[in-house]
């Protein structure tokens, strides 16, 4: 039972890490599809589904490891130092950092992956910042 999980839970980030490199690579012109996502992962459409009830549950995961991803280290920043103006300037250059880094994430977090879907995922974006 513990391997079905352990599975499944691969299966799951598997599909996260590629639609975020679909979204660091993608132009923005065109939506991604959960047919261009299935193939780029190797599965069926149905199998996508199996592991995500929507594509908008896909974008709501890869939010939610924005989120724990930045919202962690800024409160280590905050434990740690006590300075306003040096716990901005970490702050700021944490999130630049993780722009850099994570070009696909930083498409959803100006909302520019976001435009062909659902308006709730932009707004949990803007409750981020």
């Amino acid at each position: 039972m513990a391997e079905k999980q352990t599975a499944k839970r691969n299966r799951r980030e598997e599909i996260l890490q590629s639609l975020a490199l679909m979204l660091e690579s993608s132009d923005g012109s065109q939506r991604i599809t959960t047919a261009k996502l299935a193939a780029s992962v190797g599965v069926s459409e149905a199998a996508l589904y199996r592991h995500f009830p929507s594509k908008t549950r896909m974008f709501d995961s890869l939010i939610e490891c924005i989120e724990d991803s930045l919202i962690t280290r800024i409160n280590l920043i905050l434990k740690d130092e006590k300075n306003t103006s040096t716990r901005l300037r970490l702050i700021v250059l944490l999130i630049l950092g993780f722009g850099e880094r994570n070009p696909g994430l930083t498409r959803i977090l100006t909302g520019h992956a976001l435009m062909f879907e659902q308006d709730r995922l932009q707004g949990r974006i803007n409750q981020l910042f």
